[in-house]
């Protein structure tokens, strides 16, 4: 029998954490911690399937602390859930900088916890975002140049081109596309991921969103669930 999901939440905000603990009880037992160091040792004790740890906590950033869960063989590896300001699109380029599973925004939302929980761990390997398939033509500011590509689908994570340009893995780009004619462009900058190399025509890059914000994300959803109500999950 598979062992039950742990999870460890870590916030120095007392509602925060008894909110999260209603939120996660049926996904699995929950451990709570107040600080960094409260959650290292919990996690030393009892090793989490799951680590959601708020971006601001008192001893240490939550930067900080994916980058310990992620690089110690200690603690097992877990998968690491980054909570980020909503407005802050800098707090969700870090927590994706430094290796972060998945970046939610406060104030929780029952359901975004659960279904990320869950597509985290039902899988030997985490399920990737529901995507919406689409052709249409995306700018991207790279080495100084700006250059048009092809985006081929969209998640509220990342998106995938067909870039004119050599892009290496892990390299930061700028990039903006619109969803629709009628609503702003969408402007995020961009990590790349992974990359189909293509010797008779553009690479098809994989983009993981870095500098974005809470409103944006929620936007890209619901453009996924309206145009798309049928979607497949891919790999991320």
């Amino acid at each position: 029998m598979a062992s039950p999901t742990r999870i460890l939440l870590a916030d120095n905000v007392a509602m925060f954490r008894d909110l999260g603990k209603v939120f996660l009880s049926r996904s699995g037992p929950v451990d709570l911690a107040a600080t960094a160091s409260q959650a290292f040792e919990i996690a030393a004790e009892r090793p989490p399937s799951v680590v959601i740890a708020d971006m601001h906590l008192p001893d240490m950033d939550g930067a900080s602390l994916c980058r310990t869960f992620k690089s110690d063989p200690t603690w097992g590896f877990p998968r690491v859930v980054l909570l980020a300001r909503a407005h802050c699109p800098t707090d969700h380029a870090e927590a994706v900088r430094a290796g972060a599973d998945e970046v939610l925004y406060k104030p929780l939302e029952r359901e975004s916890l659960i279904s990320t929980v869950r597509r985290l761990t039902e899988f030997e390997a985490p399920r990737g975002l529901p995507r919406a398939r689409l052709e249409r033509p995306v700018e991207i500011s790279a080495r100084g140049l700006r250059i048009t590509g092809i985006m081929r689908n969209v998640s509220r994570g990342g998106i995938f081109i067909d870039a004119p340009l050599r892009l290496r893995r892990a390299e930061e780009i700028g990039v903006q596309f619109r969803l629709d004619d009628e609503k702003p462009a969408v402007t995020p900058t961009a990590q790349v991921v992974w990359i189909q190399p293509n010797d008779a025509g553009p690479d098809g890059i994989g983009l993981r969103f870095l500098e974005i914000d809470a409103p944006t994300i929620d936007r890209l959803e619901h453009f996924v669930s309206d145009h798309y109500p049928r979607y497949q999950s891919v790999p991320a």
